[in-house]
């Protein structure tokens, strides 16, 4: 049965449409434009371009006030702002595309916490726009010998500081989710990938008291959905797509000495109708990974690369590159042994065989960077050897045809 006052407002609601309905003939009738108070403007709150070569969400201006946001052009139409998210040391981000600008911070802890936008959000990719803090030790003095990579007494190769990042850090953290390496240096313009977790990312620079001139950093942090086409894959810390050709770099490559502590995984999407691809340098001092200090071309054996040889004393260095399945350009295109590549210029790891181009068919496409805690102390005479710089190499992939 049928209320009363269910009839009545359903009397009411009767009788204002059919007002309303006669006063929208009439302006009908005379060619009115005008929007009736039911039709609402909806816009997705997706990317957009604002002022100042920063992007940002389109939100309409109320909302983008009560995020906090800074409303930098229009969007939608008109109907919405572009709102751009800034933050800064302690400060908490639910937003997609997020800048973390430096701060007035001259030493201690510099944090933001990133929290997924939407329970549907798998992977952060952070551009470091700018990104110079304190670069790593320089330090070539002896503080001890190794054995297999633990100091110790019995050890042969004596080793320093360098390449560590003692003034000034930068770490990604991810519970329950391997972590990129911490860095630190000049890497304006490099990229970073870190898994999304469901507690929070935090991105935390420690600044050491020495070393703050000219400090700054602007980190662009994108959420993307799980659903994403181009989701970096599984373990890469920096993914390039869209591009037969492009630029691979050791972080601080810049910065002019590698860092310590590196699993540098560097991801290229195989793109339509490829299926090769290749890396060679420009310039001879584009490659500059481990080798005898002493050596313009120092390399390491095969049974060293990436390790400290059968009896865990080699000399010539952990660091080295891998390139899994990896081809001397050569007619018979033979094999690297252990796909490893070490050395002052971009040699073999078996024969110190001066190579100029590097190639694999093997996919997914992926190289990977290696370092340890120590670089090889050396007298002052030979620092310019030592300072191991990393690698810049020029990527360009084949059509399966070729």
């Amino acid at each position: 049965m049928v209320s009363r006052s269910q009839v009545l407002c359903l009397t009411a609601f009767l009788a204002f449409s059919f007002v309303f309905a006669q006063a929208d003939d009439k302006s009908l009738s005379r060619g009115s434009k005008a929007l009736s108070i039911f039709n609402i403007i909806r816009f997705s709150n997706s990317a957009c371009s604002g002022t100042g070569n920063r992007n940002g969400t389109c939100y309409t201006e109320e909302e983008c006030t009560n995020k906090n946001g800074i409303k930098a052009g229009s969007c939608a139409s008109g109907y919405g702002v572009c709102c751009i998210f800034s933050a800064t040391c302690g400060q908490t981000t639910r937003e997609n595309c997020t800048y973390f600008d430096s701060s007035t911070v001259s030493s201690g802890a510099c944090s933001l916490e990133v929290c997924k936008c939407n329970d549907n959000i798998c992977q952060l990719r952070l551009d470091f726009n700018s990104f110079v803090i304190a670069g790593p030790s320089t330090s070539t003095l002896s503080f001890g010998k190794i054995l297999n990579g633990v100091v110790s007494a019995t050890g042969k190769v004596a080793v320093s500081t360098a390449t560590r990042c003692l003034i000034d850090q930068f770490s990604v953290t991810s519970p329950g989710n391997p972590s990129p390496p911490t860095i630190c240096g000049i890497n304006s313009g490099e990229h970073m990938y870190v898994d999304a977790s469901d507690a929070c990312n935090d991105l935390s620079f420690q600044l050491g008291s020495a070393g703050t001139t000219g400090r700054r950093w602007s980190i662009k942090v994108t959420q993307y959905g799980c659903d994403f086409e181009n989701l970096a894959p599984d373990g890469c810390t920096q993914y390039f797509y869209g591009s037969n050709t492009g630029l691979l770099k050791t972080y601080n490559f810049d910065g002019e000495i590698h860092l310590a502590n590196q699993e540098q995984k560097i991801c290229v999407r195989q793109e339509a109708g490829n299926c090769k691809i290749c890396y060679t340098t420009a310039a001879d001092t584009d490659f500059s990974v481990s080798g005898q200090s002493d050596a313009l071309m120092g390399f390491t054996k095969s049974s060293e690369c990436c390790g400290y040889g059968n009896d865990g004393k080699g000399v010539n260095g952990y660091d080295c590159v891998v390139i899994p399945g990896a081809l001397k350009q050569t007619a018979k295109e033979e094999l690297i042994p252990g796909s490893q590549i070490c050395g002052r210029k971009m040699v073999s790891a078996d024969e110190g065989e001066d190579l100029k181009t590097i190639c694999t068919d093997q996919r997914p496409f992926h190289i990977t960077f290696r370092s340890d805690n120590y670089e090889e102390a050396v007298k002052e005479v030979n620092i310019k050897n030592l300072l191991n710089k990393g690698f810049r190499l020029v990527y360009s992939q084949t059509s399966c045809g070729v």
